[in-house]
């Protein structure tokens, strides 16, 4: 019966010692998911970094081109505004200088915009 006392010890310090690595072991590997959580959450905040500046350099790139667009439309209607006056005037003096003539264009031009809205109107 002494062997019963002794191998009571030997299992508790078994036990013990399971005890001790398997705590160990998780340790290890509380620290591994710990390490590897904060790689992918860097990994993530990095891409998210440079998705926000590539989105931001576009948003830039498409506000710069639609003020260039806008400026030059802006610029066309200010020219065209400036020579709408002088060609009306121009046109003016033309059709008093050639009355006769004005009229034969006016009818050949309205005689054209007839034939091709007339033409597709046959096709629809």
């Amino acid at each position: 019966m002494a062997d019963v006392p002794e191998s009571v010890e030997a299992a508790r310090e078994a036990v013990s010692e399971g005890v001790k690595s398997a705590r160990e072991r998780f340790q290890r590997l509380g620290n591994e998911v710990q390490d590897r959580y904060q790689k992918v959450s860097d990994d993530v905040r990095r891409g998210a970094e440079r998705a926000s500046d590539q989105i931001r350099r576009g948003a830039e790139r498409a506000r710069d081109s639609y003020r260039e667009v806008a400026d030059n439309a802006r610029e066309g209607y200010e020219k065209a505004r400036r020579h709408a006056g002088h060609w009306t005037r121009e046109v003016n003096y033309y059709i008093k200088d050639n009355p006769g003539k004005s009229v034969l264009i006016a009818a050949g031009v309205g005689f054209l915009l007839g034939l091709l809205v007339r033409g597709r109107s046959d096709e629809d």
